[in-house]
């Protein structure tokens, strides 16, 4: 057996991809934990870790280095309150709010949630927030709740006079907050993750999807449209905005809050208009070597370009999908939603100068194209070019004023 052997074990049983993190990264923390076990063999390491449950925990331990800090992309927690105060005190605020946080982590993003939720009025009796993590070893300093001056970071920390207690150097919750989070273990990965559980009208899934294997990543996408209701909010972070290609989920137009809403009916990517449908269906390109798995090749003569670049993606194979993007978009050089569609795809795979040209593209086919326009806005927030981030965010605006 080799370090290979590991990826793929940690591949079947929580989704990792290992070109996420890097080979490397797996390799040195199986290494130390051979070391911890005074283990030589890699064989008889990965033996122990299949059999023992608390070896299972502690390479997922090392493995997995949580990074977050309260109040971790603070305009999430902006577009939350004013939802709690423009739509949720209007409509809903004769039921409980249910709010999920997975993966949790350490706890600083669901007792932001929390604190959140207090600031904006809302009686502790009209909220529930459930936070799920894979590792004990988080969870147990989740519900410890003291943590280090790590976990506070930027100009905004008035919060922390109010809610945390100095104690030896660093800073202890306050009972109040600690109470109102309910920590639990579980793997979103699971297929039967919280299966037969209360939906939720918020979820919290921010830095996940880009740690999985393309299947890990289409089933999570479905459980969190499965916990979600009818019009919830889902929370991501922004290397993930171009990841639900296909999914229920509507980008919400609120700069660098990354939410999605739910919606009634799946949605294809950038659906193709009917005056992007061709009479006769050109040859199919040869195909590009898929370097996860070897897709299901479309069938051409039913379904246009367009729909097999969205069945290629369904796949996971992504480069495959923008082939057939480009060579549709050769002979359909007016074509908004390929232009969309494009885009969205460079963006998954992580060529963001590429996706940007692809919706420039589109918004110079049709300037008042709202996806093109949002997803735009993002990437130049991404790229810190705050200033022309703006200026779309106004457009869109605009859009929604008319």
């Amino acid at each position: 057996m080799t370090y290979s052997d590991g990826e793929a074990l940690l591949r079947r049983r929580i989704g990792l991809d290992a070109n996420s993190i890097g080979a490397a990264s797996i390799a040195r923390a199986i290494e130390q934990r051979m070391a911890d076990g005074k283990i030589t063999e890699i064989a008889s390491y990965l033996e122990k870790v299949q059999e023992s449950t608390a070896e299972w925990e502690a390479l997922i331990d090392s493995v997995i280095v949580p990074e977050t800090w309260f109040f971790r992309e603070r305009e999430s927690f902006n577009f939350l309150q004013k939802y709690i105060q423009s739509e949720w005190l209007i409509n809903q605020s004769k039921r409980v709010l249910r709010i999920l946080s997975v993966p949790c982590s350490t706890g600083e993003e669901p007792y932001s949630i929390a604190i959140a939720l207090l600031e904006t009025g809302l009686n502790p009796a009209n909220f529930h927030i459930d936070a799920i993590d894979i590792s004990k070893k988080c969870l147990l300093t989740a519900q410890r709740a003291i943590y280090d001056k790590y976990s506070f970071r930027g100009n905004s920390l008035s919060f922390q006079e109010r809610y945390f207690q100095p104690t030896e150097g660093r800073y202890r919750l306050c009972e109040q907050v600690r109470n109102l989070v309910h920590f639990r273990q579980g793997n979103l990965a699971d297929i039967d993750f919280l299966l037969g559980a209360a939906s939720y009208d918020v979820v919290f899934c921010r830095n996940l999807l880009i740690y999985f294997e393309p299947s890990t990543k289409e089933r999570t996408i479905r459980t969190l449209e499965r916990l979600l209701i009818q019009d919830g909010l889902l929370f991501v972070g922004h290397a993930e905005t171009g990841l639900l290609l296909n999914s229920r989920f509507t980008l919400v137009p609120h700069s660098l809050a990354f939410a999605y809403r739910k919606t009634n009916v799946s949605r294809s990517v950038a659906k193709s208009s009917p005056g992007d449908r061709k009479k006769h269906h050109p040859i199919s390109p040869k195909p590009r070597i898929a370097h996860h798995r070897k897709p299901q090749q479309p069938q051409i003569s039913q379904q246009n370009f367009l729909d097999a670049a969205r069945t290629l993606a369904d796949q996971g194979s992504l480069q495959q999908a923008c082939q057939f993007c480009q060579d549709y978009l050769q002979q359909n050089l007016a074509s908004v939603e390929g232009y969309v569609l494009l885009g969205q795809l460079q963006q998954a795979m992580g060529e963001n100068e590429q996706a940007v040209a692809s919706f420039q593209k589109a918004i110079y086919l049709q300037p008042n194209h709202e996806e093109a326009l949002i997803h735009l806005a993002l990437l130049r927030e991404h790229q810190g070019d705050m200033v022309n981030a703006e200026l779309l965010w106004q457009r869109i605006h605009r859009l929604h004023n008319q």
